[in-house]
C-alpha cells in the first residue's frame, strides 16, 4: 500500500463520522419536534382522563389558576356590562361596581378546593349507570396550534348547541403544558343587517 493510499483512509473515516453526526443531529431534531408536537395532545388526553376519573389532584396541576381567573373575569364582566349606553349617567361607577363584584365572586368560587364542583357544573351529566369514555369526551373536540407555544381545543357542550363552543387554551409553563385560558359557552352574536335610509332610485324613462 502506497503512502498516498494510507493517507486517504483517515480522510474517509473523518467524512463518514461527519455524515453520521449530521444524521444523528437530524434524527434528534426530528424526534424532539415530533415529541413537542404530540405533547399537548398527550396533555389533553391526561386532562380528559382526570376529568373522567374525577382526579382533581392531577387536574389541578394542569391549571394556571391566576391566568384562568383573570380570563373568566374579563369574559363575565364583558357579558354583563356590554357596550356603554349613552343615557348612562354613571357608566364608570356602574362598570367599576360590576367588575369588583365579579372579581370577588370568581376569586371565591374558582379555587383549587372547589375544582370538583366546577367540573361537575361544566361537564354534562351522564345517564344513571352510564360513564363517559375517553373517546366520548374527546369526540367532537377540535384541536390545533395557534402559535408554537399556544395550543387550543374547542367543543360544543351538550345543552349549549346554539352557543359558542367551550374553548380551552394551553401554554407551556416550566416545560409543562397548562390550561391558561377558558372561554365559557356564550350566546352567539347575531349578524348586523345594514339598511340604507337614502331615497329609492327611480327608474330612468326614455323620452
Amino acid at each position: 500500500m502506497s503512502y498516498l493510499s494510507r493517507m486517504e483512509i483517515p480522510a474517509g473515516l473523518s467524512a463518514l463520522r461527519r455524515q453520521q453526526a449530521r444524521w444523528i443531529c437530524a434524527g434528534t431534531l426530528a424526534a424532539a419536534s415530533t415529541l413537542y408536537a404530540a405533547s399537548p395532545f398527550l396533555t389533553l388526553w391526561s386532562i380528559t382522563s382526570a376529568i373522567r376519573s374525577h382526579d382533581m389532584g392531577s387536574l389541578n396541576t394542569c391549571l394556571k389558576w391566576e391566568s384562568v381567573r383573570s380570563g373568566l373575569k374579563n369574559q363575565v364582566v364583558d357579558s354583563l356590562i356590554g357596550p356603554p349606553h349613552a343615557d348612562d349617567e354613571l357608566p364608570e361607577f356602574g362598570a367599576s361596581f360590576a367588575s369588583s363584584a365579579v372579581s370577588n365572586a370568581i376569586d371565591e368560587e374558582v379555587r383549587p378546593d372547589k375544582l370538583g364542583m366546577l367540573v361537575d357544573h361544566l361537564m354534562p351529566h351522564a345517564p344513571p349507570g352510564a360513564h363517559y369514555s375517553l373517546y366520548g369526551l374527546l369526540h367532537g373536540v377540535h384541536m390545533h396550534f395557534t402559535h408554537p407555544g399556544v395550543f387550543e381545543a374547542s367543543m360544543l357542550m351538550p345543552g349549549h348547541e346554539n352557543e359558542t363552543p367551550l374553548r380551552v387554551q394551553m401554554r407551556i409553563h416550566a416545560f409543562q403544558w397548562k390550561i391558561h385560558h377558558i372561554d365559557l359557552p356564550a350566546p352567539r352574536q347575531q349578524p348586523l343587517v345594514e339598511a340604507s335610509a337614502g331615497p329609492v332610485p327611480q327608474p330612468v324613462t326614455q323620452p
